[in-house]
């Protein structure tokens, strides 16, 4: 009688666990990012062949498992108080205080892009509460000055509990005056929709998630003072698909698009990993050689007929493979450089592609590379 209770509980525990599996979840306030966490991320160049994203809704199941990662970054969160004095202050996670900040994260290093206006040490600013997770402003260090720029209507990211057939919206705007240049202003409109729910892979784990598709528009405006005009310009739609697990702190998962030209076009996969050991040759052709080095021009291209030049090649024969965004090779081109002394090429090959973007590799003998390329 015992061994049979003993059997019945062992059951019923496998059938609840198997259950949980497929569970549907919410995320709340306790699922996000805090002062002090840290999040290693791996970032891919191809999603997985066959990837489609508009697969969602109620237990399904994305298996991302077959990502390759290209390079490593470490999401870091950090209190107010660990950024600057200034944003500590401007900041200041008090209910007196209209920009009111919980946690900060660091944005993209600037300093190398270059510019009219130097620009380092950028962090973005959120605060959390029980009912919503919204980005509050920013901060650069602009020209040597330590600059907070706070949004007069708040970006809410999340509004809590975020469950399976929520949808909401939002408008976010900033400005920024720069003395002796002029002002830009950006406006943002912000539509949520968590549209599925259920099992996620990828080379990180299995997890029960959900996903919220955001897409975005907007427009910036520009104003300089040397030419006493300004003119605005809108921002090319972008969608974020994000896959949220519980006590996760950052997605999953998180994979970004632009839309040009009716096409939705793959920009940026980022996912939740260990360690990894990026010195090591990962993916497509990656036998890197750091003299080798390629450029395909116009690009964007209008027509598709485009010129390729390389440098260093220590072979005069080129394999050209042109693979979509998703990994799908689809045109795999010999060239030739011999009698070439501009090492310049004509690849009319890609006008029948479709608008889109591409990546391209080039390989020469022993050494390779890969390039980004856009046709309109």
């Amino acid at each position: 009688m015992i061994r049979k209770l003993q059997l019945i509980i062992a059951a019923c525990i496998l059938l609840m666990s198997a259950q949980s599996v497929d569970a549907q979840i919410t995320i709340g306030n306790s699922d996000m990012a805090v002062a002090g966490d840290t999040f290693r991320v791996s970032i891919a160049n191809f999603a997985p062949v066959g990837t489609d994203l508009s697969i969602t809704g109620a237990n399904t199941t994305w298996d991302y498992s077959a990502l390759q990662y290209t390079s490593q970054d470490v999401d870091t969160f950090l209190a107010t108080s660990a950024t600057a004095t200034f944003y500590a202050l401007y900041f200041l996670n008090s209910p007196l205080n209209s920009n009111r900040a919980s946690v900060a994260s660091r944005g993209p290093d600037l300093s190398a892009a270059g510019g009219a206006v130097p620009v380092s040490d950028v962090f973005n600013f959120y605060y959390a509460s029980s009912s919503l997770y919204q980005q509050v402003g920013f901060g650069a260090n602009i020209s040597g000055v330590t600059t907070p720029i706070a949004y007069s209507n708040k970006d809410k990211i999340y509004n809590f509990p975020v469950s399976f057939g929520d949808a909401d919206s939002c408008d976010s705007n900033y400005s920024l005056s720069v003395p002796g240049i002029g002002y830009v202003e950006g406006q943002q409109h912000r539509v949520n929709n968590v549209d599925g729910w259920g099992s996620l892979t990828t080379p990180f784990g299995t997890f029960n998630t959900i996903r919220v598709v955001s897409e975005l528009t907007g427009q910036d405006s520009l104003y300089l003072d040397t030419l006493g005009f300004g003119f605005s310009f809108p921002r090319n739609k972008t969608r974020e698909y994000k896959w949220l697990a519980t006590n996760s702190g950052i997605p999953e998962l998180q994979i970004n698009t632009t839309v040009l030209g009716g096409s939705e076009i793959i920009s940026s996969i980022r996912y939740r990993d260990i360690y990894r050991d990026t010195t090591t040759s990962v993916g497509l052709n990656n036998n890197l050689a750091a003299e080798f080095t390629a450029n395909l021009y116009p690009n964007p291209s209008l027509d598709g007929n485009c010129m390729l030049q390389v440098k260093n090649a220590n072979s005069n024969k080129l394999k050209v493979q042109v693979y979509s965004i998703t990994g799908a090779l689809l045109l795999n081109l010999d060239k030739s450089l011999d009698n070439n002394s501009s090492n310049i090429i004509q690849l009319s090959e890609l006008n029948v592609l479709a608008a889109g973007m591409y990546r391209i590799s080039v390989v020469a003998g022993n050494n390779s590379t890969q390039l980004s390329w856009i046709k309109k």
